[in-house]
């Protein structure tokens, strides 16, 4: 022992321990190393599964974001259980075509996507159903709207968790045919049927005129239900794909099979909002006729769609301001 030096206290369990090994005495709580947190446990996520010991300043897992619900110029809107239901208290419906913005980057034509919102007689919008085409890529960008093939799946959209693509319950499914129209020949039409139990629901069928686009609603037994007719000479439908077409209302009156000097409903291609202006998205309002079931409001949403399809659906390579009219 040196001169002038203390002797160190040895431990009392034993020699010191081996350098860079700590003796835990009691009461002690070790610290942890500067400017790094202790690991926690958060949500069952522990990070010492991942990281080394005393470190939990790195990234942790992330989980996946939940789909987030459209969002259409303001529109408050809640989501009901039972769709079908709701239809039958429903005075009319507001349909929102999603835009694509890729369309106008590409060039290349999309799958279109529509929601479907529920206007009740107390006012407040219900968010009902979420529309998605299936269609092949050549199909779509080869063939026009009018007359090529087309699967569309309605699904449900009981809750957020509702808004993903992932359609393995569909509520309606509609088809329509690839049909190479002439005159009076091989007529455009869609077949609408229950997604579940392919129970057929109706179909809607366009027919052969000169001028006024016409529309046949058929319900399941082939019954002629109603009539939509529109007149040829509105700004919105002879310059459907101008600027003053887009910001044009057009309306297609809805009549009974037995009485057409009545209208008793309606379908409203609205004015374009700024996101439709740049793109080919449309909005329509379908005004369901008085004691109508909600298989009939459910026919007359599908008739919408299939007028966007026929009239007001432009290909994504198309200038707005072309000025080409569609039949």
């Amino acid at each position: 022992m040196n001169q002038g030096y203390a002797s160190i206290p040895q431990s009392p369990q034993g020699p010191p321990p081996p350098q860079g090994q700590y003796i835990q005495q009691p009461g002690y709580v070790q610290p942890a190393p500067v400017g790094y947190a202790q690991p926690i446990t958060v949500g069952g996520y522990n990070p010492n599964q991942y990281q080394p010991q005393g470190y939990a300043n790195q990234p942790m897992p992330q989980v996946a974001a939940v789909h987030q619900p459209p969002y259409f110029g303001g529109i408050q809107y809640v989501y009901v259980p039972d769709p079908m239901t709701e239809l039958a208290l429903s005075t009319g419906v507001l349909i929102r075509q999603e835009a694509q913005i890729l369309e106008q980057i590409t060039g290349c034509e999309s799958p279109n996507r529509y929601y479907v919102f529920s206007q009740s007689p107390q006012g407040g919008m219900k968010l009902l159903f979420k529309c998605k085409e299936y269609s092949e890529c050549c199909m779509r960008n080869c063939c026009p709207a009018s007359t090529r093939e087309i699967n569309m799946v309605i699904k449900h959209i009981a809750s957020v968790a509702n808004l993903d693509e992932n359609f393995t319950s569909p509520f309606v499914d509609v088809k329509k045919p690839f049909k190479c129209t002439c005159c009076c020949l091989e007529r455009p039409e869609m077949l609408v049927s229950f997604g579940g139990s392919k129970q057929p629901l109706g179909r809607i069928k366009q027919v052969f005129t000169c001028c006024d686009p016409e529309f046949n609603i058929y319900d399941n037994t082939g019954t002629l239900r109603y009539i939509i007719h529109g007149d040829c000479c509105q700004c919105g439908l002879c310059c459907a794909n101008n600027f003053c077409g887009k910001l044009s209302e057009v309306i297609f009156n809805l009549y009974s099979s037995e009485d057409r000097t009545k209208p008793i409903g309606s379908i409203i291609k609205k004015s374009a909002t700024t996101a439709e202006l740049v793109t080919s998205a449309d909005s329509y309002q379908v005004n369901f006729p008085v004691n109508s079931s909600a298989q009939d409001k459910m026919l007359l949403i599908v008739s919408a769609l299939m007028i966007d399809y026929q009239y007001f659906e432009e290909a994504a390579t198309e200038n707005n301001n072309s000025g080409n009219y569609r039949y």
